[in-house]
C-alpha cells in the first residue's frame, strides 16, 4: 500500500472515529433528556389539534377562550392526557389532586375524584377550566387579568397577589420574580395570541 493510500485510510478512519464520537455524545444527550424530562419528546412532536371539541365545550361552560385553554394545555402536557408531573400533577391540565382537585371538590361539595379519573379528558378539562376561571375572576378589572390568572394557576394565589401591578398595567410579567412562572406565563400568552390569529372568527376575551 502506498504512502498516499495509507494517509487516505488514516484520514478516513479519523473522520469515522470523529463521527462516531459525536453520535455517542448526541445519543447520550438524547437519553439524558428523556430520562430527566418525560415530556421531552412530546414537546417536539405536539399535535395541538387534539381534543378540540372537548376543549371548546369546557371553555364554553366556564366562559373562557378556547385558545387560552389550548395554549395552557400545550405548555402543561403537550396534549397528552396521560401526562404526569414531577410533583404529582395529572393529565391534560396537570392538576394536583391535593390542590386544584381538592379545591374543586370542596367548593362544589362533591367527592374528590380518584387520581385515575383525572386522566379522563372530560374530567380533567372540567376541573382545570373551573380552576382557571376562578383565577380569572380573582383578577377581574385588571388589564393583565389573563397573565395574573395564569400566574395563579402556576404558582398559587398568594404569589399572584404579590405580583399584581396597577389595574391599568398592560402586563404583569415584569413583576413576576419566579423565572419559571414568568417563562410559563409568557409562553402561554404567546401561544394564545398565535391561536387567536389562526381562529379570528371565534369569540375571545
Amino acid at each position: 500500500m502506498s504512502r498516499k493510500s495509507k494517509q487516505l485510510r488514516k484520514n478516513a478512519l479519523a473522520r469515522l472515529g470523529f463521527f462516531l464520537l459525536w453520535m455517542i455524545l448526541a445519543a447520550s444527550l438524547f437519553y439524558w433528556c428523556i430520562r430527566h424530562d418525560r415530556r421531552f419528546i412530546r414537546k417536539i412532536f405536539i399535535d395541538d389539534t387534539r381534543y378540540s371539541a372537548e376543549i371548546h365545550a369546557a371553555a364554553a361552560r366556564y366562559q373562557l377562550p378556547p385558545q387560552l385553554i389550548r395554549a395552557l394545555i400545550r405548555k402543561e402536557s403537550g396534549f397528552d392526557p396521560g401526562a404526569e408531573g414531577g410533583s404529582g400533577e395529572v393529565g391534560l391540565m396537570q392538576l394536583l389532586p391535593d390542590g386544584a382537585v381538592a379545591d374543586w371538590a370542596r367548593v362544589n361539595r362533591k367527592p374528590k375524584p380518584p387520581v385515575k379519573q383525572l386522566y379522563s379528558v372530560e374530567t380533567n378539562l372540567n376541573i382545570g377550566c373551573w380552576y382557571l376561571k376562578r383565577a380569572m375572576d380573582h383578577w377581574q378589572g385588571y388589564r393583565c387579568q389573563m397573565e395574573l390568572a395564569l400566574a395563579e394557576y402556576n404558582a398559587g394565589a398568594k404569589n399572584a397577589a404579590r405580583w399584581k401591578p396597577a389595574k391599568d398595567a398592560a402586563s404583569a410579567l415584569d413583576k413576576i420574580d419566579y423565572p419559571g412562572t414568568r417563562e410559563y406565563v409568557s409562553r402561554i400568552m404567546k401561544d394564545y395570541h398565535r391561536y387567536l390569529s389562526e381562529t379570528p372568527e371565534e369569540k375571545h376575551l
